[in-house]
């Protein structure tokens, strides 16, 4: 009995080990870093338009003044027209100065659409510049998707399989007497590698030191249930 539940420590340990295999993979997996490296282009290229964007913004707001100017030109002419001829004005005089300011405003909106049509051109290449960006990120976008799926899908596989070695472990442990099992999760806790190991040939399977002549003869005359540690690494021998 005794020896068999060393037996089943040494199996508790094959299954922590591979618990801690699937939490590195899970935590190293290569989906991840093709992830973050598609997050960063993303970003990049992103950050690569912001003076295009931050110069559209800005020619905007130019083409937002000279629309309102435009409409307060073309208030003001209607006005002038319609005083041109419905008789309110009736000096000459006045009605010449009404005509040349008229003329005036319609010279003023026409710089001032011809400035519009030069910032709706330079718009136009802005936008173009932007829209390629926008269409590698949405690329890069629907690519992270796609990886986070199968990564989704890796993860679970990994998932099920952990619940199964736990639900072993489980079952594994509850023949191992407490003693035993504390001591072994102790060593698992602050200790590296292996820390249940076979003495085989005088020799700990863990460090694959050989144990001196003496040390052996001692092991030898210990009862069956004995708790021995390898004088050189600490793991606890099974015999």
């Amino acid at each position: 009995m005794a020896a068999e539940q060393f037996e089943q420590l040494l199996r508790t340990q094959e299954l922590d080990t591979r618990l801690a295999q699937i939490a590195h993979a899970k935590a190293n997996h290569p989906l991840l870093a093709k992830i973050a490296e598609t997050e960063a282009h993303a970003v990049e290229v992103a950050s690569g338009v912001q003076d295009e964007r931050e110069e559209r913004h800005r020619l905007e707001r130019d083409q937002k003044r000279l629309d309102d100017e435009v409409a307060m030109l073309d208030a003001k002419r209607s006005d002038i027209e319609i005083k041109l001829y419905d008789g309110s004005v009736k000096a000459t005089k006045d009605l010449l100065l009404m005509q040349e300011e008229s003329k005036h405003l319609g010279e003023r909106k026409n710089s001032l659409e011809d400035s519009e049509l030069e910032i709706m051109e330079q718009m136009e290449v802005l936008q173009a510049v932007l829209d390629r960006a926008q269409a590698e990120v949405d690329a890069d976008q629907q690519k992270i998707a796609e990886l986070e799926a199968e990564m989704g899908a890796a993860f679970a596989e990994l998932d099920a399989e952990a619940h199964q070695v736990s639900v072993e472990r489980e079952a594994v442990v509850v023949s191992v007497r407490p003693e035993l099992l504390e001591a072994y999760d102790k060593l698992h806790r602050t200790q590296p590698g292996i820390v249940v190991a076979r003495l085989v040939g005088g020799s700990c399977q863990a460090c694959h030191m050989a144990l001196s002549a003496v040390t052996v003869d001692q092991i030898g005359k210990l009862a069956e249930d004995a708790l021995v540690h390898c004088d050189e690494c600490g793991a606890i021998l099974v015999l």
